[in-house]
């Protein structure tokens, strides 16, 4: 695979725990990578942050900010396909601004955070070899690609529901949203002791990928199970 489309596939949510980890290595040693990483990501905040401005004048703004002069040429084509795909959602934006359409992935940054440790709580000073207390450890250090490793190795051996509702946390943490959703899917096929809380990410993590319809199925699923979130889903629903 080219390893720019792992960038493509970075943003879009998709990549798999071995992309993940390429994906990962080329940011830290290779320096024409992470120039373009930066780049369309600075894009993509423009696109959401300056909605309502000329997001043609922002892109020329960060083609000077990003890339010295000698560099433009190579990166002319990359900019020509962003200022026709600005046309593009300028338009899309300005219907979806003037029709009150909801932005689902602002409602998910707005309201997700990771689901506490409340398994194997961590007491400072604590130290064992203890394979879930390593794991839950990375997980509150926020060492989600290291947790993630060992709550896949965890779930393997034991078979506890409750691990793929944590893998599927650091699955989101590192973007790989369709992943997380099939952790959380098959959390519901073994137990239900946490499906409020999975039906409250699957949510989520359906708003991140823009799926309303499946966002609302799952917010309505949680409200029928008690109270867990029970305002702040209510004001979702709302919203969508």
């Amino acid at each position: 695979m080219d390893k720019f489309s792992l960038i493509e596939k970075y943003f879009e949510g998709t990549l798999s725990v071995s992309e993940q980890e390429e994906f990962d290595k080329f940011l830290d040693t290779d320096v024409e990578f992470k120039k373009e990483f930066e780049f369309q990501k600075d894009v993509q905040k423009a696109i959401r942050k300056n909605a309502k401005l000329d997001l043609k004048e922002e892109l020329k703004a960060l083609e000077e900010k990003s890339f010295p002069k000698q560099n433009k040429k190579k990166y002319s084509q990359f900019l020509k396909i962003a200022a026709s795909v600005v046309v593009l959602l300028s338009v899309g934006i300005h219907f979806l601004l003037n029709s009150n359409t909801v932005n689902s992935e602002a409602i998910y940054e707005e309201h997700f955070a990771p689901f506490e440790n409340v398994v194997r709580p961590i007491v400072r000073g604590e130290e064992s070899e203890d394979k879930e207390f390593k794991a839950f450890l990375s997980y509150e250090q926020q060492e989600y690609k290291k947790a993630l490793v060992l709550f896949d190795e965890l779930y393997s051996e034991s078979k506890k529901s409750h691990l793929l509702l944590y893998k599927a946390n650091c699955l989101l943490q590192l973007n790989n949203t369709k992943q997380a959703i099939e952790s959380l899917e098959d959390y519901l096929k073994t137990e239900n002791a946490y499906a409020d809380k999975v039906h409250w990410y699957l949510g989520l993590s359906y708003l991140k990928l823009g799926n309303t319809e499946k966002a609302k199925e799952n917010f309505k699923q949680l409200q029928e199970l008690g109270t867990y979130k029970k305002n702040t889903v209510d004001e979702i629903l709302n919203e969508l």
